[in-house]
């Protein structure tokens, strides 16, 4: 940076006149992070049954002792390409971390210059010996050296910015991991749970098809009439119409399947788009508290890192008030030929502080610091929300999980009866002691109620899915975030 000379008093005296203007200025705020309180109502157990105080794994599928499971969300945090665009954001972050941590180092530029005419030496000498000035080759190396002094912590604060949005990103990757591990869970459950069902409903079509084989020959022999023979029809159809649904719905979970884990559908394991076995606990739903809620859920820790950026921003609009100071150094060569640049006559160099201030006009930096300001109380108002709402969901979800549970045991028992009910009637009839429109209606139920808790095994198992979305479980040992990790961890040297 070429510096112009002036007289050292001239320097002493500005740098005087800005220490008195600055004397009765506040120092740059710094960003305080905002307490956290562990929340009220923390204890999930009063909410649903069948739940238990350990906080949960990172890993949570793991608990239902799947294999298959564990290998298509292991494919999917290495593979979906949504996590994959968003670990490049993060790197795109890091890269402009990186910029504003070279800023604690002095910027240098060399430069070389070669050039073919005259310059205004040749003219200044050709004036003062009343000769003309000719033309020819000029070589014009050159060094400058640039510092910016942080005095008031601007270079510190759009560190701690760059920081704080790279974190705020790498926050953001994690809660997509958080996504995908339970997106890919619940499409799992959703294909093996609509493949049981579809089995479920072929017995149920089975079990019809067999009695209305029984009451065309019942009707042959004059025992019934058509019109139990139309009623028993009626009902194999009303059976047999919800086949198609549940096959396409089968299938488009395994499309999801396939997105998810970055594969065509048909690249799917033949155990996974075989399978019928509804993923099931073996133990008590691990819940946690609310205070660890709190410090595990990457979208919580996100809005903490935004509200830290807009914080730091505010420091840096702050020390746009003080004047910015930085020392210069620069050196070339003002020979006309190559063997002649490193004499004594030919260098020139300068060197010295350069101060720069928008004073006494500044309307433009108090509205930059106002919008600052405002920027950061909307990113607290976003973080104390999101707090909110992750308390919200789990106890939402909890409470969904406790009635669902409850729904599927009440199934449970009114489809065992509903079966005894069924062959009771059956015998009852052959007995002659029933009519054959309560058989009709024993076997309806039971097909009905097979059906209802089949879904009910579904639903169960995507609000246990939900729940864990909703604890914030899946990304504390994704390959990923541990190298990003280290480097927004990496300590700069003190300035």
């Amino acid at each position: 940076m070429p510096i112009p000379s002036s007289n050292p008093r001239h320097s002493l005296l500005a740098l005087a006149c800005a220490g008195l203007l600055l004397g009765g200025c506040s120092a740059v705020s710094e960003h305080q992070t905002p307490a956290t309180h562990p929340p009220a109502g923390g204890d999930w157990q009063a909410l649903a049954s069948g739940t238990a105080a350990q906080d949960p794994p990172s890993d949570w599928w793991r608990l239902y002792q799947d294999p298959q499971l564990d290998q298509l969300v292991t494919l999917a945090l290495r593979h979906n390409h949504d996590l994959q665009a968003s670990l490049a954001h993060v790197d795109e972050l890091l890269a402009l971390l990186g910029q504003a941590r070279a800023q604690r180092w002095p910027s240098t530029t060399a430069s070389w210059q070669t050039f073919y005419g005259r310059t205004s030496d040749d003219q200044t000498e050709a004036k003062a010996t009343g000769s003309r000035a000719g033309s020819q080759w000029n070589q014009v190396p050159g060094f400058a050296l640039d510092y910016q002094l942080d005095l008031w912590g601007q270079v510190r604060q759009s560190i701690q910015a760059a920081q704080a949005n790279a974190e705020t990103a790498q926050a953001a990757h994690d809660q997509l991991q958080v996504n995908v591990a339970a997106g890919t869970a619940r499409a799992y459950a959703n294909a093996c749970a609509y493949a049981a069902r579809s089995a479920i409903q072929q017995h149920s079509v089975s079990t019809v098809e067999r009695s209305l084989d029984l009451t065309v020959r019942q009707r042959r022999a004059g025992l019934v009439t058509d019109l139990e023979v139309d009623r028993v029809r009626s009902l194999l159809e009303e059976t047999r119409a919800l086949l198609p649904r549940l096959e396409a719905e089968h299938q488009a979970a395994l499309e999801e399947l396939g997105v998810l884990t970055g594969s065509e559908p048909g690249q799917l394991p033949a155990a996974v788009s075989g399978c019928q076995n509804v993923p099931r606990l073996s133990r008590a739903l691990p819940v946690g508290d609310g205070w660890a809620l709190l410090q595990r859920r990457p979208d919580i820790r996100a809005a903490e890192r935004a509200l830290a950026a807009a914080g730091h921003e505010v420091g840096m609009r702050q020390a746009d008030f003080y004047p910015s100071v930085s020392f210069g150094a620069s050196i070339s060569s003002s020979a006309e030929r190559l063997h002649d640049l490193g004499d004594h006559e030919a260098i020139t160099y300068a060197i010295g502080p350069l101060i720069s201030w928008s004073f006494p006009n500044l309307l433009v930096t108090r509205a930059r610091l106002n919008g600052a300001q405002a920027h950061e109380r909307q990113q607290l108002a976003r973080f104390q929300q999101q707090a909110l709402v992750a308390l919200k969901e789990v106890r939402q979800s909890l409470a969904r999980y406790g009635g669902e549970a409850g729904h599927r045991d009440a199934l449970v028992g009114a489809l065992d009866s509903s079966r005894n009910a069924y062959r009771l009637a059956r015998v009852n009839y052959q007995a002659g002691a029933l009519d054959f429109l309560d058989v009709l209606d024993s076997e309806r139920a039971m097909v009905r109620l097979e059906a209802d808790k089949a879904e009910a095994d579904r639903q169960l198992v995507e609000r246990q899915i939900e729940l864990f979305h909703a604890l914030g479980g899946g990304w504390q040992d994704s390959p990923a975030s541990v190298p990003v990790r280290s480097i927004l961890s990496a300590t700069e040297p003190a300035r």
